[in-house]
């Protein structure tokens, strides 16, 4: 489909774009000229359509080697997925652990970015990346700062609004208050049984999945090789065995502990600070 703002933009700074691509390194993740134009074009229109003068600065404002890297990555290049994990993955982390403040929820939460970075074929269309949202006016590491920082926020919400209300007003208004040693031990008996009881319900190849991750500590790409699956296939799996067993383990609570809404609440939230569950054991496959 024809783009008049677009084809005048690229006719006037075509020199310029040219020299761009050439020195952002575009070629080695086999990024057409005119695919690095548009995203420089998106970049810059906003701005540029009230200064028309500031075009130039702009475009040598860009962040053309991340630019090009994003736009490797979410077009599928291989070579640029792979640079890109291996530049930024430990950025990933270091973001996801300021925002959790728990190692295991931060690799969770960067892990499941993953898959959305490196995008999937779906049904109402062709491939798309989460990169495609990146136009380099930043730096690539800032920008996943800001999308990370995003889906923590969305994540939070959404667990929120899954939790129901309190159902005793009481319990409300001592909400905050530490819990006894008594309902710790309850608590703690309550949620161990709870996750063995549903770690004991997965498939076997889920339960190997978690035995990889939780257990051997092996990272998705390291999973990868030995399933011969992508690591953002093995992310994606990941994120819906987990969110899977959380819910599990919300009934198991509630229908066999008898655990009120707000007890329920209360027992997710001291299961951060751990639950004394022989992982290696549950999870051994069958």
């Amino acid at each position: 489909m024809a783009n008049p703002p677009f084809d005048k933009f690229f006719a006037e700074h075509r020199q310029r774009l040219e020299a761009l691509h050439g020195a952002s390194g575009a070629a080695r993740w086999s990024v057409p000229l005119e695919d690095f134009a548009q995203a420089a074009w998106l970049a810059v229109a906003k701005p540029a359509a009230s200064e028309p003068k500031q075009v130039p600065q702009l475009l040598q404002n860009l962040r053309s080697e991340d630019l090009a890297l994003a736009l490797g990555c979410a077009q599928g290049n291989e070579r640029a997925w792979d640079t890109f994990c291996a530049e930024y993955r430990a950025v990933l982390y270091e973001a996801a652990y300021a925002f959790a403040g728990e190692e295991s929820q931060a690799r969770e939460l960067a892990d499941s970015l993953l898959p959305e970075l490196y995008g999937v074929d779906s049904p109402e269309g062709p491939r798309r990346s989460k990169f495609a949202y990146f136009y380099g006016r930043s730096s690539l590491k800032t920008w996943l700062h800001s999308v990370l920082h995003h889906k923590f926020v969305n994540e939070y919400r959404r667990q929120s609004k899954l939790e129901p209300l309190p159902e005793e007003p009481s319990e409300v208004a001592g909400g905050e208050r530490a819990l006894s040693e008594p309902e710790e031990a309850r608590y703690a008996k309550c949620l161990r049984e709870a996750v063995e009881a549903v770690l004991g319900e997965l498939a076997p190849g889920e339960k190997l999945l978690l035995g990889y991750y939780y257990l051997q500590g092996l990272t998705l790409k390291q999973i990868g090789r030995l399933t011969g699956e992508h690591e953002a296939t093995i992310s994606r799996h990941l994120a819906s065995v987990t969110q899977k067993l959380r819910k599990r383990i919300e009934g198991y609570l509630r229908r066999v502990e008898k655990l009120s809404a707000f007890e329920v609440e209360r027992c997710l939230d001291f299961a951060s600070r751990g639950v004394s569950v022989n992982l290696e054991r549950v999870l051994k496959p069958e």
